[in-house]
C-alpha cells in the first residue's frame, strides 16, 4: 500500500483527504494547488486531514481517493460564461463537463470512479466527494501567477474548504498579503 493514501476506510479514524489539482505553470490552472497550500497552512496541527497536490485527473485522481471516506477536490473550472474568480461548491454527483473532463489518453473522473467501483476499489460515494472550484479562463496560458480575479479567489476558496471540513469560514484572512504568506512565492 502506498504511503500517500488515506487510512483504510474500515479504520475507526478514517480521515479526509483534500486534493489540490492543477498545473502551477499554466496561469489559472494552478489555483487548486495554491488553495491546497493555504488550507494546509491554516489547518490545526494533528488534525486528521491530509492535504495533497496532484497534477493529474481521471485514473490517477481516482487512485488518490482509494480508501478515503471523504474527499474534497479543489480545482479550476473553465467557464467561458461566468466571470473568473467565482468560487463554486458541489458534489461529484453534479460534476459538470469542463474543458478537461475527458482526455485522449485517460478517462474522466466520473468514468474512473465508476470503473474503480466496478472493480471493487474502496472509494468514497459521489456525495462524499465535494468539489471546490474556481471559475477560470486562462487555464492553457503559460504563466507562474494566476490572473488577478483567480488570485483574489484563493482566500474565499480556502474558506470554503475549511467550512466543508467544519471550521468557521472566518478562519481565513480575506486578502492574500506577503506578511500572511511569507510572499506569493511561498504558495506558488
Amino acid at each position: 500500500m502506498s504511503t500517500d493514501r488515506c487510512p483504510d476506510a474500515a479504520a475507526p479514524a478514517a480521515g479526509v483527504r483534500v486534493i489540490g489539482l492543477g498545473n502551477p505553470i499554466l496561469t489559472d490552472d494552478g489555483v487548486g494547488i495554491y488553495v491546497a497550500r493555504l488550507v494546509r497552512r491554516l489547518l490545526p496541527a494533528g488534525v486528521n486531514v491530509e492535504v495533497v497536490e496532484l497534477a493529474t485527473g481521471g485514473l490517477g485522481l481516482m487512485e488518490a481517493m482509494i480508501g478515503c471516506e471523504r474527499v474534497i477536490l479543489i480545482d479550476a473550472i473553465w467557464s467561458p460564461e461566468e466571470a473568473p474568480g467565482q468560487v463554486l461548491r458541489f458534489t461529484a454527483e453534479a460534476l459538470p463537463e469542463t474543458l478537461n473532463s475527458a482526455a485522449a489518453h485517460d478517462i474522466d473522473l466520473p468514468g474512473a470512479l465508476a470503473a474503480g467501483r466496478r472493480l471493487g476499489v474502496p472509494l468514497p460515494t459521489d456525495d462524499a466527494i465535494q468539489i471546490v472550484a474556481v471559475t477560470a479562463r486562462e487555464v492553457l496560458t503559460f504563466g507562474e501567477r494566476p490572473t488577478p480575479p483567480v488570485l483574489a479567489a484563493i482566500p474565499p476558496a480556502a474558506a470554503t474548504v475549511l467550512e466543508a471540513l467544519g471550521y468557521p469560514p472566518d478562519a481565513v484572512p480575506p486578502v492574500l498579503n506577503e506578511s500572511m504568506l511569507g510572499g506569493y512565492d511561498d504558495i506558488a
